[in-house]
């Protein structure tokens, strides 16, 4: 018999395709797995090996799947406007609200992926269409880092991790990445030097040399900031032996020639590219755990480039 078994982590349910067969020496029915199928959500019937795709049980299973997906996306619109609303009002506390309770069904990280981030994408998007004033825009984007403020200061520090700066080069007055990275690092015990947005490079390597992280963590919001993270990534790789990660919206609109010539500065060095925050945060630990060079290559497939 073939069916799927659901396993569930952290409120998200995980697929498994799994072959049920009688012992008949133990006389007890035995589980084997035949395929790992992914997140629930993303599972369809392209997922299912073709011998496998007709089964009663696995169809079934998959209708109720689409169905349930179909009722989330219904949810998350709704609530990325209430988010949306609530951060051109100044409502703080209706979106830790919306925050707490999405983190307690799936996590931070999911909040800030599936709500937060994409609401503030359309902000932008809505700001360089000229359909929301600069004022306005302003307005939504520090709503949204005294949320991430409020939300972090929330979650009860243990410390438990090795500590990690997290910073913007010379020159990049946007943080808001930053302020997110810091808040799921947090969660996760890290102990979080985050000294964004821009202070010079030089003052830079000084809180390096007081603080010795175990990994250092650059975003880029503008691509005009390009090259002053260039020279950042240069000096820090001159004077320490440390891991160095990039990224941000300026690292994902870079060519990919332009993303190998930051990597090539120093084997200390990796870009991060449209990477969900789960992966980011699975990476670092990774990384932290060795400090090393090789740790950096090892969890390269972990990293969408």
């Amino acid at each position: 018999m073939v069916f799927i078994r659901v396993k569930k982590v952290k409120g998200l349910d995980y697929y498994y395709l799994v072959k049920s067969q009688w012992d008949s020496k133990r006389k007890i029915s035995m589980q084997h797995t035949i395929k790992y199928l992914g997140k629930a959500a993303d599972v369809t019937i392209d997922s299912i090996p073709l011998e496998y795709k007709n089964n009663p049980r696995i169809l079934s299973l998959l209708a109720s799947v689409t169905q349930e997906h179909e009722k989330k996306v219904v949810v998350t619109a709704e609530l990325k406007k209430k988010v949306f609303d609530a951060l051109k009002n100044g409502d703080i506390e209706k979106i830790v609200n919306v925050a707490g309770k999405y983190k307690e069904q799936a996590g931070l990280t999911e909040f800030y992926d599936e709500i937060l981030k994409p609401v503030l994408y359309d902000v932008g998007y809505l700001w360089q269409e000229n359909k929301l004033d600069i004022g306005m825009e302003h307005v939504c984007s520090n709503m949204a880092n005294k949320t991430i403020h409020k939300i972090t200061s929330s979650i009860k520090p243990n410390d438990k991790m090795k500590s990690i700066i997290i910073c913007t080069p010379d020159g990049e007055l946007h943080n808001i990445a930053c302020n997110i990275i810091e808040s799921v690092l947090f969660e996760k015990g890290f102990q979080i030097n985050n000294i964004s947005p821009s202070i010079p490079t030089d003052s830079m390597i000084n809180y390096i040399d007081g603080t010795r992280p175990c990994m250092v963590l650059i975003s880029v919001t503008l691509q005009d900031n390009i090259g002053s993270a260039i020279r950042l990534v240069k000096k820090i790789s001159t004077m320490f032996s440390i891991p160095i990660l990039v990224g941000g919206l300026a690292i994902n609109y870079c060519s990919d020639m332009e993303r190998k010539n930051i990597e090539s500065i120093s084997p200390n060095v990796r870009i991060i590219v449209n990477s969900p925050l789960n992966v980011i945060v699975k990476t670092i630990k990774g990384i932290a755990k060795g400090n090393d060079t090789r740790n950096i290559k090892n969890f390269e497939h972990e990293l969408v480039v």
